[in-house]
């Protein structure tokens, strides 16, 4: 054979091995690559029957100080962090070693990228190893980016999360177009000091009005219960278009507007659609509500009676603002004692670990 059509054949079939290599690529990992969940199936609707032991407990000791601290947008992702992951690790060992919470709640975000088991066994096998309580809810890449095509489907990582010691994620109802959302009670001699509404508002645009008359629900079942409802708190990833309000109402020295802590503002201070969950909020009683999602914000500000809180991102990756000038990350800690609860960032250098 000549020396031409040698070079012609590797050629060819170079290109043949590189397209079936392509072809058979493209057909695993999007199809093929995936880890699934049991198919579990919670059919909730009004009518429902309320029981307050149904919700996830944890306990808060008789005038004792209880600390949550939250971890915001870790965003891990299986191949872009795979040797540098160790230093997110590092960074939320010291965060937690220092702060010493009794409960750790994650606001979203905890993955990134579409290979994501590896990143979501890490986490919760860390969590895990703190011997503490912790809570998570969904943002709009836990399932991939863009969403729902990440190789931990939902009812995979719901698994991961539920089927554990310490957690107390509860995947909610399944018919209410949204996943992760669940109460929790802290409670105080057997009654309820405060409850947690952990919403999902990372996957949607907005949280639903299903979203809102399951928490509805739930509230009027605790009222029901014992007689009042607590002063409480919202997870949310996604902020609610009153974080504008509230910024802005801080900046202008209205009446009523006070914040706690520094005040960092360089992104965008939207999050999820307009669908009155703030009033709803309100009505029930909710004082503080805490969100993730944008790494360039980090505030607490007091609006129309309620502390809207844009959390500390967590974790290295995707926390440098304008070139570096600003590098937002570790934490937010909040402190309850007494009914208040004082909120106070715990801020992580660049290059610390």
């Amino acid at each position: 054979m000549k020396k031409k059509n040698k070079v012609k054949l590797i050629v060819s079939l170079s290109v043949i091995a590189s397209l079936s290599l392509g072809i058979f690529g493209f057909i695993y990992f999007s199809y093929l690559h995936h880890y699934y969940g049991k198919d579990v199936t919670y059919n909730w609707k009004e009518s429902n029957q309320f029981e307050l032991e149904s919700l996830p407990v944890v306990k808060k000791e008789k005038n004792q100080e209880f600390k949550i601290l939250n971890l915001a947008d870790i965003q891990l992702g299986d191949i872009e962090n795979f040797f540098n992951m160790n230093r997110a690790k590092k960074e939320i060992d010291y965060l937690v070693n220092l702060t010493k919470p009794d409960l750790i709640t994650l606001t979203g975000d905890q993955t990134w990228f579409n290979e994501n088991r590896y990143s979501l066994l890490n986490i919760v096998s860390w969590m895990e190893s703190y011997k503490i309580p912790w809570a998570p809810i969904f943002g709009n890449h836990d399932f991939g980016n863009p969403g729902h095509i990440a190789v931990a489907t939902p009812t995979y990582i719901c698994d991961k999360y539920e089927n554990t010691k310490y957690s107390l994620f509860k995947r909610g109802p399944t018919n209410i177009d949204s996943l992760g959302n669940y109460v929790i009670r802290i409670l105080e001699d057997e009654k309820t000091y405060s409850l947690l509404y952990m919403v999902d508002s990372g996957v949607n645009e907005k949280i639903n009005d299903q979203q809102i008359s399951y928490f509805n629900w739930i509230s009027k079942g605790v009222k029901q219960a014992e007689g009042s409802l607590p002063e409480s708190f919202a997870f949310m990833h996604k902020p609610l278009p009153e974080y504008i309000d509230a910024y802005y109402s801080y900046q202008k020295h209205e009446s009523g507007s006070e914040a706690q802590g520094e005040i960092y503002h360089y992104y965008y201070l939207g999050g999820s659609e307009q669908n009155g969950f703030f009033d709803f909020a309100k009505s029930i009683n909710i004082k503080n509500i805490v969100a993730g999602h944008q790494h360039g914000n980090c505030f607490s500000i007091k609006y129309e009676d309620t502390w809207l809180t844009s959390s500390l991102k967590t974790g290295e990756f995707g926390g440098t603002i304008d070139n570096e000038k600003v590098y937002l990350n570790g934490a937010t800690l909040f402190k309850l004692s007494n009914h208040q609860v004082q909120i106070e960032n715990i801020f992580v250098q660049k290059g610390q670990f």
